[in-house]
């Protein structure tokens, strides 16, 4: 019997009118915190925030559009030999206006928060104007004493301000790292290094090429910070209720379409976001509630938000912010990295929505019932200004043009096609007050990277100059003695570890430089290997026992969070499996011919799709135990696309289709 949602509004309503719906699905469970105001703020990563009243709303509302606005306009005219310390100059005051220093709310920036704003705009101006000393005459080898003076305050200043905006996981990991650095001579074996001088470290971190203001930051300043405000212009200007009634339209007629109606969604809003737990959080507000009216478990409901929320920082064409910093570190180009990570991405969602699927059919879910899903005409209402932005973006990007140039012409097409489309929302006077809100997002999430990057360039810097990146890189090749599939397990375990609990950028930019030389000695490419290792980074939001993003659903859906995660690590399985693929079969990054390209994308389909079944143990009819063993086993050999092992899982697969197939038939005929 097919089981009949509840009712539930239409999917094409405000996305506030979809999130304060209360709803109780299961006895026990307490009605998920979607239908509580302030739940995106108490769930996501800035749940310290200030609501700010009065004159201070107003002074953050205009340093974060003065933030925006600068880095609009040197995105247009050329970044500034300063543009580093500018870029964090805005940052770090605009962090301690808006988060406090307790997690609680404020309306007001109480006096000994202007203590740590002041002098952040003094170790920032401080470098400004020593740049000329500091870069050309190589000052930073001979710091003066207020130079040592500003670096420890700079160091103080990006933990603090790291630990208000994230937590405090990231702060204690880089004050491991600093005293790593200062007392490491002390420790025995190959762990020891040769020791350093305190004011030595200070001014490497704060005024080295590779410190603090090195190019790290170059890359936010210039890159990054223009991609998050173009995803802020389209989402605060209506892209995410877009987003939202386009997937309802596409996959409203489906079993289970409220799930892959919230896989659609959260990969689009994903992409363009920089946050895992912000994605889970903004999008899971709406589509925990539907898929739990449409008869999924609060558990798989909030399982399914934090997997496809996950997904979306690798899914190009922004891919959470990582590749801007990624194609830094390995010098290769950005239209390199998403054109490479493509078709890993769309297997990713793949298992997810088959996932989603083979669950529907297990339950008997029904689809959503026309009266309360779109028309695909309604689906795609204004949708060229989410579409023609995009175009223009990945249009220049294949005309060779930078990132930047890319970013901030698609920026200003959707501003304009925002504010002069008659079907936009609001008169146009409207749509002009909506902008500064716009400005102001951007700019927060800008400045919440700026300040991660900052502290990682300290990690970063660290392991330099004591060598423990290869230090662990030459442990993970002794114990895997020179075995290629031993050697990816450990760093696959080593980089979930490192981004647990940490945002997209600083999970990636730590993982990959504590494990990235092992994969250098191993003799494996570069781009593969630093893919590799942004998969892990990124799936240790979902892998127990931190899984900061089933956390934040488990809270919206009510549902157990140690059992969401597990649950949520049950669907994002084919994620764990995809980076092993494509190591060992590089036509699945498109290196290859055409056919070798399409041969691999046809073996990872059938991987992919036996996975699933496997772990929701549903095919054609629930799977007993071994036939669930054997689809597992085709997906284990559907890895490195050999044509043997291909074969061998070509076979179970159709064995057990076949087997199924039969069942089904005898039953009706009887």
């Amino acid at each position: 019997m097919t089981r009949q949602p509840h009712t539930s509004p239409l999917p094409g309503q405000p996305l506030e009118a979809a999130a304060g719906n209360t709803i109780h699905d299961a006895p026990g469970e307490s009605p998920p915190p979607a239908a509580r105001p302030g739940v995106v703020e108490k769930y996501a990563e800035d749940s310290g925030k200030r609501r700010l009243v009065g004159a201070w709303f107003f002074i953050l509302r205009a340093v974060a559009m003065t933030m925006a606005i600068f880095h609009l306009y040197t995105a247009l005219t050329g970044p500034l030999n300063t543009q580093n310390a500018v870029h964090l100059l805005f940052a770090l005051p605009l962090i301690f206006l808006a988060y406090g220093a307790r997690a609680r709310d404020a309306r007001r920036v109480p006096w000994y928060d202007l203590v740590p704003l002041v002098l952040s705009i003094w170790v920032n101006a401080h470098y400004i104007l020593n740049f000329d000393r500091i870069i050309y005459d190589m000052g930073y080898l001979m710091p003066t004493t207020t130079d040592i003076v500003c670096g420890a305050l700079a160091i103080v200043l990006l933990l603090e301000a790291c630990r208000r905006a994230i937590g405090l996981a990231f702060p204690v990991l880089v004050l491991i790292a600093l005293a790593y650095a200062a007392f490491g001579q002390h420790l025995p074996g190959v762990w020891g290094h040769g020791g350093f001088r305190w004011d030595d470290l200070v001014a490497t971190f704060y005024m080295g090429p590779t410190g603090i203001f090195g190019s790290l930051m170059r890359t936010s300043s210039t890159v990054i910070v223009i991609f998050i405000m173009f995803g802020a212009l389209l989402v605060t200007t209506g892209g995410g209720d877009t987003f939202m009634r386009l997937s309802n339209a596409v996959t409203g007629r489906m079993a289970g379409g409220p799930a892959k109606a919230a896989t659609l969604c959260s990969a689009l809003f994903g992409s363009i976001s920089g946050s895992t737990a912000a994605n889970v959080a903004t999008t899971g507000i709406f589509t925990i509630p539907m898929m739990k009216r449409n008869g999924y478990s609060p558990r798989f409901a909030a399982a399914t938000e934090a997997s496809a929320s996950t997904g979306g920082q690798i899914l190009p064409p922004i891919m959470g912010a990582a590749a801007f910093v990624m194609a830094d570190v390995i010098s290769t180009s950005y239209l390199e990295i998403i054109g490479a990570a493509l078709i890993p991405a769309l297997l990713f969602y793949l298992a997810i929505w088959m996932s989603v699927h083979f669950e529907a059919k297990r339950l008997g879910l029904a689809p959503i019932p026309k009266a309360e899903r779109p028309t695909l005409r309604q689906g795609l209402f204004n949708i060229e200004t989410l579409v023609l932005p995009l175009i223009v973006l990945i249009g220049l990007l294949v005309m060779r043009y930078t990132p930047t140039t890319a970013a901030v012409a698609a920026y200003f097409t959707a501003l304009l096609l925002y504010l002069v489309s008659p079907r936009s929302p609001g008169s146009f006077v409207n749509r002009l007050k909506s902008l500064p809100a716009a400005l102001e997002a951007g700019a927060m999430t800008a400045a919440m990277i700026a300040v991660i990057v900052g502290s990682v360039a300290i990690i970063a810097s660290v392991i330099s100059l004591t060598g423990l990146g290869l230090k662990v890189s030459s442990v993970i090749l002794l114990v895997g003695g020179g075995d290629v599939l031993i050697t990816l397990l450990l760093a696959m375990v080593v980089a979930i570890i490192l981004g647990m609990g940490l945002p997209t950028v600083a999970a990636y930019m730590l993982a990959a430089s504590v494990v990235a030389a092992a994969f250098v000695e191993a003799g494996l490419p570069s781009l593969a290997s630093h893919l590799f290792i942004l998969y892990f980074a990124i799936l240790s939001g979902v892998t127990p026992p931190v899984a900061l993003a089933a956390y934040i659903g488990s809270a919206i859906a009510g549902a157990h969070w140690f059992r969401t995660a597990l649950t949520a690590t049950k669907i994002s399985l084919g994620g764990f499996l995809i980076p092993f693929m494509f190591i060992y079969h590089p036509p699945l990054l498109g290196q290859g011919s055409a056919l070798e390209v399409a041969l691999a994308i046809g073996s990872g389909v059938l991987g992919i799709v036996a996975l699933a079944a496997s772990t929701i143990g549903y095919f054609l009819r629930p799977c007993r135990l071994l036939e669930r063993g054997l689809l597992l086993g085709a997906a284990l050999m559907l890895i490195n696309g050999q044509a043997l092992t291909d074969a061998f899982g070509i076979v179970l697969i159709l064995g057990v289709l076949g087997w199924q197939y039969h069942r089904n038939k005898t039953r009706s005929d009887s």
